[in-house]
């Protein structure tokens, strides 16, 4: 299935004037190398493909290479590969820490040859005694499906189309469609095998449990713990998902709390979300923590607890963890397609203030800061705005974004200000932004959510 983010390796790939090494990182079992694999048959041209972890006997010769004129002829002699517009890609580079001490040749000395290295812990590739060649990688960093892949997953190709493309009006009927197939995708999350089974009428739940098996054990092999840490700290996460965490949450000594944790980011299980004050002098906040697939966050709540909907979860206890879940979507959505050293902040008016927004954008070609706050309600009251209205006044500036349940459409233009609301199944960052910059140019042309 066509995945949302081809277009951004291709354009990578086809770059004549970069040369980069390109890192496509990600946790298993989300697409990679068939991300890749895809791109590669749209590109054509001669391309090697070797995966390290299922070849072990290449493993090994790239390991008794001595300098990279020996690695190029392995590749030339064993591989096949010829240094004129042809691409090398290597799955699983991490299990040769070797190809890190080639990185610079692969750009600066290989001329003809680009070089695409992927994996779930790429940061094994980069040891203590390797320096990162700085400037000399691009990273793309691949998520579970999106919303639109996941209903192009279900054969309704259409309504993918319409979610991707920033439509200023969407019929009411339609809304209410795509609020209950979003409310399906929170619980099912973007496990491609999972949104598979959903689509052959299989039970997704079991596939989350054993991917998630899988990098258990996966993860007990390649870090030096008690392998019992890697379940509870993703339940420690999921319970306590959207919330300031802490360090308490997980049952273990402050020190393997935090190199789990550490670990968990680097395999892109785990996202870290750090609260930026105005005043940089007073930055001691506790960082949010969100997890990689929505599934595993449904999965991974404590197991007593009855599963939570957007439409059907009213009661008042149960809708607080609902709002960390549909925060981690939106987070997910902003993480979209972007390097896997991309960092997404949020806001707080102060140390003593409650008031904060659940996140801030980049949006760096519109030369704006887009605050983003979350709410995980069918109907948008002004009160929702409150936060947003703080940060705007704040920082000066003018436009801020509500996510929601409720239809698209302008909450508030007082005082100056732009707040569009725009629906969960929309919250794209491209999305976002172009919404945003309607509201610079025309905000007339949005109607209110609740018409």
């Amino acid at each position: 299935m066509k995945r949302d983010i081809e277009s951004v390796l291709l354009d990578m790939l086809q770059d004549r004037q970069q040369r980069e090494v390109i890192l496509v990182e990600g946790a298993r079992q989300v697409g990679k190398s068939t991300l890749v694999k895809q791109v590669l048959s749209q590109v054509g041209g001669e391309h090697v493909s070797m995966d390290l972890e299922k070849d072990r006997k290449i493993a090994r010769l790239i390991d008794k290479t001595t300098d990279f004129e020996d690695f190029r002829a392995l590749m030339k002699d064993h591989c096949g590969l010829r240094a004129k517009d042809s691409i090398l890609f290597i799955d699983e580079a991490q299990e040769s820490p070797v190809l890190a001490r080639y990185v610079k040749s692969f750009k600066e000395d290989w001329e003809g040859v680009r070089v695409i290295l992927t994996g779930s812990s790429m940061h094994r590739l980069f040891g203590p005694d390797v320096r990162i060649p700085v400037g000399r990688t691009r990273s793309l960093c691949v998520f579970p499906f999106s919303f639109s892949e996941f209903l192009r997953c279900l054969g309704e190709v259409e309504l993918a189309d319409l979610v991707r493309g920033a439509p200023e009006a969407i019929p009411a009927s339609r809304h209410a469609y795509l609020i209950e197939r979003y409310d399906r995708y929170l619980h099912v999350g973007g496990y491609p095998e999972a949104v598979k089974a959903l689509a052959a009428g299989a039970a997704p739940e079991p596939v989350v449990d054993e991917i998630m098996g899988m990098l258990q054990d996966d993860f007990a092999r390649k870090e030096d713990y008690d392998p019992t840490l890697f379940e509870q700290t993703i339940r420690a996460v999921a319970n306590h998902v959207g919330s300031p965490s802490k360090y308490t949450h997980i049952d273990a000594t402050k020190y393997y709390a935090r190199k789990v944790l550490a670990d968990l980011c680097a395999w892109h299980l785990v996202l870290e979300v750090h609260v930026q004050p105005l005043d940089p002098q007073h930055a001691d906040f506790l960082p949010k923590r969100y997890l990689h697939d929505l599934g595993v966050v449904s999965r991974f709540r404590s197991m007593a607890v009855p599963s939570i909907s957007l439409l059907n979860t009213l009661d008042a206890s149960l809708r607080a963890p609902l709002g960390g879940l549909f925060e981690n979507a939106v987070l997910l959505s902003l993480h979209e397609g972007a390097s896997a050293k991309k960092r997404i902040s949020t806001w707080r008016q102060g140390a003593a203030s409650a008031v904060e927004v659940d996140f801030v954008m980049d949006a760096v070609e519109l030369g704006m800061k887009i605050p983003i706050e979350c709410k995980a309600a069918l109907h948008v009251k002004r009160r929702h705005t409150e936060s947003l209205m703080a940060y705007l006044r704040a920082t000066h500036q003018h436009v801020g974004i509500l996510v929601s349940a409720a239809p698209l459409g302008l909450v508030s233009s007082g005082e100056g200000f732009c707040i569009l609301n725009v629906p969960i199944y929309l919250a794209t960052s491209q999305n976002l932004a172009h919404y945003a910059k309607g509201c610079v140019d025309a905000p007339q042309k949005f109607n209110s959510p609740d018409n």
